[in-house]
C-alpha cells in the first residue's frame, strides 16, 4: 500500500512539473490533456484522475507555490526563539524572487488571476495559504511581536489581501512594477506596520 501511494504522489508530481512547463512554453489555450499526458509518460485518464482539468492543474500549481508558507507555519512550533514576522518576510521575499526570476511565470499568474484562481477565497484550497497567515500571526501574536489593535485574523486578511493587489498589478498592468524589489519592499513595510514596538 505505502509503494502504491508512494508512485502515485509521484505521477503527480510529474503530471504537474509537465504541465507547468508546457504552460510555461506554450500557453495555457494551446495545451491539451492528452499532450500533458504524453510529456508526463502517463495516459490521459491518470491526468483526469488526479487533476480532473487543466484548471485543476492550475489550482495544483497554485497550491505548489504556496507550499513555503504551509511550512513556515508547520516549523514555528519548532523554532521558538525566531520573530515570525521576520520569517514571513523573509519567505514571501524569496517567494517573490522566484516568480520574478522567470519572466514566463508572470503569463501563468496573469492566467490564474484571469480565471480567479488567485485570491478566490470561496475555493476551499485558496483558503489554505490565509489559514496559514493566521496560524503565523497566532504565533507571532503569542510571543507578543504583533502590535495592537491588529489581532491574527485581521492581519492575515490584510496581508493576503496586500499579496493579492501586488501580484495583480505585476502581472494584469502594464505599469513597471517589478516583484524584485518593489514587491518585496512593500511587505517587508507592510509587515513592520505589523511588529509590537515594545518587543
Amino acid at each position: 500500500m505505502k509503494r502504491t501511494k508512494e508512485e502515485a504522489a509521484e505521477t503527480k508530481r510529474r503530471i504537474l512539473r509537465a504541465a507547468e512547463l508546457m504552460f510555461l512554453e506554450q500557453g495555457y489555450e494551446a495545451v491539451t490533456l492528452d499532450e500533458i499526458a504524453t510529456a508526463s509518460g502517463v495516459s490521459r485518464g491518470a491526468v483526469h484522475f488526479h487533476f480532473v482539468n487543466k484548471v485543476g492543474l492550475l489550482h495544483a500549481l497554485r497550491d505548489d507555490a504556496q507550499l513555503p508558507l504551509q511550512e513556515l507555519a508547520d516549523s514555528l512550533a519548532c523554532n521558538t526563539t525566531a520573530d515570525p514576522l521576520v520569517l514571513l518576510s523573509q519567505t514571501i521575499s524569496a517567494m517573490f524572487h522566484d516568480m520574478h526570476s522567470d519572466e514566463r511565470r508572470r503569463g501563468l499568474i496573469r492566467l490564474m488571476m484571469h480565471l480567479d484562481v488567485i485570491g478566490n477565497m470561496t475555493d476551499v484550497r485558496a483558503q489554505d495559504s490565509y489559514k496559514a497567515f493566521e496560524r503565523i500571526f497566532t504565533e507571532a501574536n503569542r510571543r507578543r511581536k504583533l502590535a495592537p489593535p491588529w489581532t491574527p485574523k485581521s492581519a492575515a486578511s490584510a496581508v493576503s489581501a496586500v499579496i493579492v493587489g501586488i501580484l495583480e498589478e505585476w502581472a494584469l498592468t502594464r505599469s513597471e512594477f517589478p516583484l524584485v524589489p518593489y514587491g518585496q519592499d512593500l511587505v517587508r513595510m507592510v509587515l513592520l506596520g505589523f511588529a509590537d514596538p515594545r518587543t
